[in-house]
């Protein structure tokens, strides 16, 4: 009956037009503009995606360390950011300038031990004088190591570069973060807040997990890494081991950087107890850690990570695979979070249009970000 007497009510006009409001045309001429405007930006920053990627892991893991000591003391949001950021900034240039240096040290000494070896400068003489064209094949040789060698200082180098330049990023939008969030969420109504504010409860559910799953990925390697150098006889294991973890957190130099190390330490320090060519031992101890490495990479994070964003094994490898063929390293490190970000985005966005309650009976949880963007 109340059905009935709603059809039977005249047509209702449309609210007056205000002042200065947009027609329709002009409004979804701007939405138009506006999506193109996003895909011309997004194109200019694909050439950026890896310092992006990191800027993004350092916001995920400096926020949590800074929430948590605004939260448990009286600190102003700009002092706990510095308080946790300055510490952090320090170490991590002590940290590069000391690998610079022990870097360039170790590099010289292993020059100066080849160039003064005896028996390799024997056995290059011998070479030649039985094999006279040989010697243009030793100096290609030669100067392919030298030049792929400078090539991975200088990804190094780029690779400190990229680190503090995203680190600055970070720090700044961090700082900026709260303020912004909160302007923005009290232009909305009561429910766009409530709704927004479970979207961004669950999306922070999404990354956390998925930095998580990252960081105990990197404790395995670590791990692993400390106890193979350990097992081969290799001077300083647990440091090694412990640099390892923390490179791995660093896409696409990280572990690289990692490697370098190993390779540096094993060939000028050799084994307690291996009685092994130098280049053999090296060539064990690298291949044995990238093989172990590339496992848990492979197979034990995309579990980890595929059960804290809800989804399959299958979908997460199925994602690396994409996002390695079309975005390289950095792909691989953030489709996972991406793929649950526009799971969660795309559900919310289908119940709208059915015009549905996208989280019937939910309310945003009274964690960081609920309190944030709601608060008044």
């Amino acid at each position: 009956m109340k059905d009935k007497e709603i059809e039977l009510q005249p047509h209702q006009p449309p609210p007056p037009q205000r002042p200065g409001e947009w027609d329709q045309f002009t409004r979804q001429a701007a939405i138009v503009i506006l999506l193109l405007g996003v895909l011309v930006l997004v194109s200019a920053m694909l050439p950026m995606i890896n310092m992006l990627g990191v800027t993004g892991i350092f916001i995920l893991i400096l926020s949590y360390p800074i929430n948590r000591l605004q939260s448990k003391t009286k600190l102003s949001r700009t002092a706990a950011v510095f308080v946790i950021i300055i510490p952090i900034a320090v170490l991590l240039f002590l940290l590069f300038g000391n690998v610079i240096q022990w870097f360039v040290t170790n590099t010289q000494s292993m020059v100066a031990d080849l160039q003064n070896n005896d028996d390799l400068n024997q056995a290059i003489q011998s070479l030649t004088a039985q094999y006279p064209g040989s010697i243009q094949w030793i100096t290609e040789v030669l100067r392919n190591m030298a030049l792929s060698f400078g090539d991975q200082f200088s990804a190094g180098m780029q690779f400190i570069a990229l680190t503090a330049t995203s680190f600055f990023l970070a720090f700044l939008f961090i700082l900026e973060m709260p303020a912004n969030l909160t302007k923005s969420f009290q232009s909305l109504s009561d429910v766009s807040q409530r709704e927004f504010g479970i979207l961004a409860d669950r999306l922070s559910a999404v990354w956390n997990g998925w930095l998580r799953s990252t960081v105990i990925t990197s404790i395995i390697i670590g791990t692993t890494t400390a106890l193979e150098l350990f097992l081969f006889g290799i001077p300083y294991a647990g440091l090694l081991g412990i640099i390892t973890g923390f490179l791995n957190l660093i896409p696409t130099f990280g572990p690289l950087i990692s490697y370098l190390l190993i390779i540096l330490v094993t060939y000028t320090q050799g084994s307690s107890y291996i009685a092994l060519d130098p280049i053999v031992l090296t060539l064990l101890v690298w291949g044995v850690n990238m093989l172990v490495n590339q496992y848990v990479r492979l197979v034990i994070f995309p579990k980890l990570a595929g059960k804290a964003v809800h989804m399959p094994v299958f979908l997460v490898i199925l994602g690396l695979v994409v996002a390695a063929v079309l975005w390289g390293v950095i792909g691989v490190i953030l489709v996972i979070p991406l793929l649950g970000t526009a799971g969660e985005v795309l559900r919310y966005v289908l119940r709208k249009i059915n015009r549905q309650d996208p989280y019937p009976g939910e309310e945003p949880q009274a964690g960081y970000w609920a309190k944030e963007i709601t608060s008044k």
